[in-house]
């Protein structure tokens, strides 16, 4: 019926089976806490739709999800230029006498980014949020 208001009505009904095939073969239509939806994930099903309760708003919820390409920018740096850096690093610090916290002259270099391998260094010059293992992660 929703097809048919939003899409109007089928002139055959090839036409309303081949609708119907698309949805049983692009989409999946069920909840989003059960296992069906990971294992539709993981197919890489094209759409998915699922129905919810919000029990704390007493109202009903609702989810489309749409597979896309999305672009992601992997880069590689150089070991020996991280190393330079947190090289001139302990210079600037401890040579230098620089105790300005932004250090922009170090920060400032996108490439290669400065403020990110500054900030990567062991304590006390670098800032890590978290340092663990060095953990392999594989791309694929």
């Amino acid at each position: 019926m929703v097809d048919k208001a939003s899409l109007g009505p089928f002139e055959s009904s090839e036409e309303l089976l081949s609708c119907l095939e698309g949805y049983e073969n692009d989409w999946f239509i069920g909840v989003a806490s059960e296992q069906e939806w990971q294992e539709a994930v993981l197919q890489e099903k094209p759409f998915l739709f699922s129905l919810g309760l919000d029990a704390d708003k007493g109202v009903c919820t609702s989810r489309t999800l749409t597979l896309q390409e999305f672009p992601v920018p992997v880069g590689k740096l150089s070991g020996e230029a991280v190393r330079g850096q947190w090289a001139n690093l302990s210079w600037e610090m401890l040579y230098a006498t620089n105790d300005d916290e932004e250090r922009f002259s170090m920060q400032a270099h996108l490439v290669l980014l400065r403020n990110l391998t500054i900030q990567a260094a062991d304590p006390p010059h670098g800032s890590p949020v978290y340092s663990s293992e060095p953990l392999h992660v594989p791309l694929l």
